[in-house]
């Protein structure tokens, strides 16, 4: 440990990622710490486990091999760590951004028992048939204080199939700056309009079927060009895929805001497991795109079908080709589609009233004159 592991004078609410990659989760929590941080009242630090790409500050990391699957098993020494880690810093409260940080810290906490908030990002993503795999998760889901799902399916699926009392389950939604995902100033981009990919590249995803709808889209005629952001496991495939098609891979970026604000449609293929509020999808409305996505848990809370994008069903592949096709016709539709996504994502999903929502969530396990204010 260095002199900067040491506890902060104000109450420390310690929030844990896995990676400092830029995946819509680690970038939540970042946001959030820095929304709620108040210097002299209480203090929001984010601490990473894994090592990865550094393109979301953190403020301390333990830099454990492993984390492009650091959802595989569970590592004792890491355990250790995290269980030194939290001795160091003495975090009044804990928010588990995820499973991947639950598995380790439930162990690392046993005997030093403080408040622990379960921040569930997505739907169940283990298996539904292991009857080990549900009771081990459950046993964890058990020991948080407080689970702050991100949607309202993920909130249900926690009472119903992780067993959380209802009382327990809190909806605390994603949220972003609108200053930092604005639309751009110039009223559309210059040449073939832009269809844009953002997510990891999982066989979950689907950056495969990102890149088959560009195609057809192309093939029918449409003049397109095709971003695709994000990194993991299939990298090569979609790499050869992506040169085949003529879809440009740039990898993970830390400047995503900059990408979208490049782009004229973001196309959002996921299957449902694991998804509960796509934060991308609010990212893309505060930047005025119009979305068309897959009809997984939290689009159709996020979107407007019809208003701010269109829904397709999960493997509705010609229909998500159609309203993909329908939109590069149409421009004025586009810019009407992005001033309304943008006017909805601000109002719900900006972090000023989602950080309303984190400090009641967080209030009760705060001393009485840290709980309210933020900035």
């Amino acid at each position: 440990m260095t002199e900067r592991w040491k506890p902060t004078a104000e109450p420390l609410v310690l929030h844990v990622i896995p990676t400092p990659t830029a995946r819509g989760a680690q970038r939540e929590a970042r946001a959030v710490a820095d929304q709620l941080d108040a210097p002299g009242i209480r203090a929001h630090r984010v601490l990473s486990l894994f090592e990865g790409v550094p393109e979301v500050e953190v403020d301390f990391s333990l830099h454990y091999p492993g984390g492009e699957t650091p959802a595989v098993g569970i590592d004792p020494r890491l355990v250790l760590q995290v269980r030194t880690a939290l001795r160091a810093l003495d975090p009044t409260v804990v928010v588990a951004h995820g499973g991947d940080p639950l598995k380790y810290l439930v162990p690392a906490m046993v005997g030093r028992r403080r408040p622990l908030v379960y921040h569930a990002i997505g739907t169940f993503a283990g298996s539904r048939t292991s009857t080990t795999q549900l009771r081990l998760w459950r046993l964890l889901a058990k020991r948080a204080d407080v689970v702050s799902a991100v949607g309202d399916e993920v909130a249900e699926e926690c009472a119903t199939l992780l067993n959380v009392p209802r009382g327990k389950v809190r909806v605390t939604p994603n949220g972003r700056d609108p200053d930092v995902f604005h639309p751009r100033e110039a009223a559309g981009t210059d040449g073939p309009t832009a269809l844009t990919f953002v997510g990891a590249l999982t066989e979950g995803k689907r950056p495969l079927r990102f890149i088959e709808v560009v195609a057809a889209v192309r093939d029918r005629g449409s003049d397109v060009r095709a971003l695709l952001v994000g990194d993991g496991p299939l990298r090569e495939a979609v790499a050869d895929a992506a040169d085949r098609a003529g879809v440009d891979v740039l990898g993970s970026r830390s400047d995503v805001p900059e990408v979208l604000r490049r782009s004229d449609v973001l196309v959002f293929p996921s299957l449902p497991t694991g998804e509960g509020m796509p934060g991308v999808l609010i990212e893309a409305g505060l930047t005025g795109l119009p979305i068309v996505a897959t009809d997984v848990p939290g689009v159709q809370s996020v979107l407007e079908p019809g208003v701010t994008g269109v829904v397709v069903g999960v493997d509705d592949l010609p229909g998500m080709v159609a309203a993909v096709e329908s939109l590069v016709g149409d421009p004025a539709g586009r810019a009407a589609m992005g001033r309304a996504a943008r006017e909805r994502c601000a109002a719900r999903w900006s972090l000023a009233v989602v950080g309303a929502r984190w400090l009641e969530l967080l209030g009760p396990f705060l001393p009485a004159g840290d709980r309210a204010g933020g900035r």
